[in-house]
């Protein structure tokens, strides 16, 4: 019988993204706030391949080993962040890209191999998030050791008899066993029109809310406003990201990811006890008590023989999991040498090696709470133009060009499509006067760093390509209607803030005596004891996204 009273409680906000534009003299637009219903969601689900959803999901977790690697120091205490609150926000700076900028985003987040079209990259995300919060556990098979999970119906059977009396229920009966909610918010200064397509798919794809605030003239009320979204979409778990909004700052782009998940089997909470935690190995200096949580369950394992290294997942209920990699006489140097070899593929590799045993666990009741700068850490992996006020090429965000024949009535996948026909539309958007010509045998990426456009196999680029051309042509879309003044020359990102806020507890468990006992009752075939540096992935497993990464080198 299995013991449900442990409440772990998981938070993150991420990814708040400052980007800086000056003054748009475009008419109001004010948009109601967009908020689906789940069913609704579901319904509007976008189809995409498995194969590209899971391409998609593996290059989030890549790019989360770039982010630990940039990240890595010798004075953090902990070095945890929210991959999937990362992504989603830059996905969306994705979608309103273009030229080098757009490479830049595809390079780090490992998308540029020319595997997907724009428009798969985009449909993919749009479904793996969708699928993240649906919660609907028939989405995919489960991974494979829960189908192998033999060791449990063994303990239950073993361990039952009248000495332990069945546990108690969890305190609150109606509480969900998993929650996970994520949201984007873009908010505009008012006055500033998005570009309707734009608009459009980050609805679609991301289920965005689009505010109209006036940084300008009300900043102290738009700062109450965001800190208010932000402390709604992570149920009060999180508030103040945002204390000053600069005077040349019309749009910001906030991404909120919130978990919350129960034990699938509780951690004893009369166990927990001071207990010696070693930051610099076993036999170094500067070791402390700390809290350590334990209990005994049926839980996957596996040792990762070549580099030394013991994994252990400890699930939730609902197909996540917290897969924890704990290097042998852990040492901060021996983790950050594992973070180095870390990869999406060798993930999914130990996972599906991973068999059940019978595991005494002893680990750290933490909170752990993080504010990270995005922007130096993604500079130092080579996103540049995105944070330059003269190269940065985000031009599909805003209201500004002059389209023949009016505003495009074209649907997602149309606008999105990977066609010849597509991609010379974006290049005469971008310069009325442009001559096409077409470049065979030119791959994706080699036809994007010309600032040509790519579609259906083939490479098309305006004649005019001399060095000046992005410049003058951003300059011809920003004078358009005399709507932007002159002196307006480009959408930059100022910062990129991103915040965690994660605490792992027993809370919620009740009863006691008799289910503490039984920790020492059973005969565990492995203990883990996680009394070291080590390496911390919580998973969602339908979708194979990782939900909180990093590594944990001091608990305190």
């Amino acid at each position: 019988m299995r013991s449900h009273r442990g409440i772990p409680w998981m938070l993150a906000l991420a990814a708040l993204l400052l980007a800086t534009l000056l003054s748009v003299n475009a008419a109001n637009n004010p948009r109601a706030s967009l908020q689906k219903p789940a069913n609704q969601q579901q319904a509007n689900r976008l189809h995409a391949p498995t194969a590209n959803t899971k391409l998609v999901s593996d290059s989030v977790t890549n790019l989360a080993a770039k982010i630990a690697n940039a990240l890595s120091n010798q004075k953090s205490k902990t070095e945890i962040f929210s991959p999937v609150s990362i992504a989603g926000a830059l996905s969306l700076l994705l979608l309103g890209s273009g030229g080098q900028t757009q490479q830049e985003l595809l390079n780090v987040m490992g998308l540029n191999k020319g595997q997907l079209s724009f428009q798969e990259i985009h449909i993919s995300f749009g479904r793996l998030f969708q699928d993240l919060v649906s919660n609907d556990p028939s989405l995919e098979p489960l991974v494979t050791w829960r189908l192998n999970d033999k060791c449990n119906r063994y303990d239950e059977e073993e361990e039952e008899d009248d000495d332990f009396p069945p546990p108690p229920s969890a305190s609150n009966p109606n509480e969900e066993d998993l929650l996970i909610q994520i949201g984007n918010g873009i908010f505009a200064q008012k006055g500033t029109t998005f570009d309707q397509r734009y608009d459009k798919l980050a609805k679609d794809l991301y289920q965005s809310e689009l505010q109209q605030l006036d940084f300008i003239g009300d900043e102290m009320g738009s700062v109450r406003f965001i800190n208010n979204w932000v402390h709604n979409q992570t149920h009060g778990r999180i508030a103040d990201i945002v204390s000053h909004i600069s005077s040349d700052t019309i749009l910001m782009i906030v991404n909120t990811l919130y978990f919350r998940g129960l034990w699938e089997e509780a951690f004893q909470p009369l166990a927990t006890r001071n207990r010696r935690f070693f930051p610099n190995g076993p036999d170094g200096p500067d070791s402390f008590d700390f809290p350590m949580m334990a209990k005994s369950h049926c839980m996957p394992y596996y040792f990762w023989q070549e580099e030394n290294v013991r994994v252990l997942g400890v699930p939730y209920r609902q197909n996540v999991t917290m897969y924890i990699f704990m290097p042998v006489n852990s040492t901060r140097a021996l983790v950050q040498s594992l973070q180095s070899k870390i990869t999406a593929e060798r993930v999914n590799d130990i996972i599906t090696k991973m068999k059940m045993k019978s595991v005494t666990l002893l680990f750290p009741k933490m909170h752990i709470s993080n504010s990270i700068s995005l922007k130096s850490v993604l500079q130092q992996l080579g996103v540049y133009t995105l944070f330059e006020r003269q190269d940065a090429d985000l031009y599909r965000l805003l209201t500004g060009l002059n389209r023949a024949g009016g505003e495009e009535t074209l649907d997602i996948l149309d606008v999105l499509q990977d066609t010849k026909e597509n991609a010379i539309r974006q290049l005469q958007l971008q310069n009325p006067d442009c001559v096409i010509v077409e470049r065979n045998g030119i791959e994706r990426g080699d036809c994007l760093k010309e600032h040509c456009a790519y579609g259906g196999q083939t490479c098309v680029c305006c004649v005019e390509q001399d060095d000046d051309f992005r410049r003058r042509r951003r300059r011809r879309r920003n004078s358009f209607g005399g709507m932007m003044q002159a002196k307006n020359e480009s959408i930059f990102v100022n910062e990129m803030l991103h915040k965690v806020d994660l605490t792992v507890n027993e809370r919620g468990t009740e009863g006691g005596a008799a289910t503490a006992t039984l920790i020492d009752r059973i005969s565990s075939q492995v203990s883990f004891i996680v009394n070291g540096p080590f390496m911390m992935v919580i998973r969602e497993e339908t979708t194979r996204l990782p939900l909180f990464y990093g590594n944990v080198y001091n608990p305190k």
